[in-house]
């Protein structure tokens, strides 16, 4: 049997949710929201007996770091300039949206909205399809649960939070940049990648932290598309769709993350918790 582990996009919701539920657990209390919790249902492990089940633990790969990223190395000036840029961003909005499937079952959608600031520690405001759904600000995790703010800094690993930046996705572009073909249309520069390359499409996976647990890929088609902002050096858009097999079945993910209202992003205030 297998299942979709762990699903996020910049950012590891499912791991903030999972300690939540836990917390809510022990204390007898009833679980929150598994709007974005993309463990299999019952009825979709009894679907999938012909996966074989595992006991070891997998989490999503690292994804690519800026800070392995020299950009005096790199032969393309533009892509460099961009790389570059990156390390300049002090905050963003990041809109994003993923599909991921496995074995034609019913699709696992996250639709989220995040506000980020690079501060130290870093600030962060998630939204949840459109309702306002972790705070995290001064080392604190903040965790709305429908019907209040719950602290849950001791739940839930800060860190685990800014796994996945702005800065990860240049890196991210920067390692599959040198496979991609570059257009330009008015302002903006568009790189796209057609092709069967597993270490793109392992690229892609790490940098939206999708976790489909244990597998050995047999074949993948990808297509990405980056938008630049031509005059800027910004990513705008990723856009993403992978078909696969593996040694168990099929695997499918596409989604979109884009960027906007670079150093723009106003303070992130505490919420009130009771």
């Amino acid at each position: 049997m297998r299942y979709l582990k762990n699903f996020g996009l910049l950012l590891a919701v499912t791991g903030v949710l999972a300690a939540c539920q836990d917390a809510k657990l022990e204390n007898g209390e009833e679980a929150v929201s598994e709007e974005t919790n993309v463990t299999a249902t019952d009825e979709e492990s009894a679907e999938n007996t012909n996966r074989a089940s595992t006991e070891e633990e997998t989490s999503a790969a690292e994804p690519a770091d800026i800070e392995n990223i020299d950009e005096q190395e790199i032969e393309d000036d533009k892509l460099a300039a961009i790389v570059e840029k990156a390390e300049e961003i002090e905050s963003y909005r990041a809109e994003l949206n993923i599909s991921a499937a496995l074995d034609n079952t019913d699709p696992r959608d996250l639709n989220a909205e995040v506000f980020f600031i690079n501060s130290a520690p870093p600030q962060l405001l998630l939204r949840e399809f459109g309702e306002d759904r972790t705070i995290s600000k001064a080392g604190k995790i903040y965790y709305n649960n429908n019907s209040e703010w719950i602290d849950v800094s001791e739940s839930v690993d800060v860190n685990v939070l800014y796994s996945v930046t702005y800065d990860n996705a240049a890196a991210s572009f920067a390692e599959i940049a040198p496979y991609m073909e570059r257009e330009e249309k008015d302002d903006k520069a568009v790189y796209t990648y057609e092709g069967s390359r597993t270490d793109i499409y392992q690229t892609i996976e790490s940098l939206v932290q999708v976790n489909f647990g244990k597998m050995e890929i047999e074949s993948v088609d990808s297509t990405v598309e980056v938008t630049v902002d031509k005059e800027n050096k910004l990513i705008e858009e990723i856009k993403f769709e992978a078909y696969g097999t593996d040694t168990q079945g099929t695997f499918e993910l596409n989604g979109n993350a884009a960027f906007d209202t670079f150093n723009e992003v106003e303070e992130i205030e505490i919420p009130e918790v009771e």
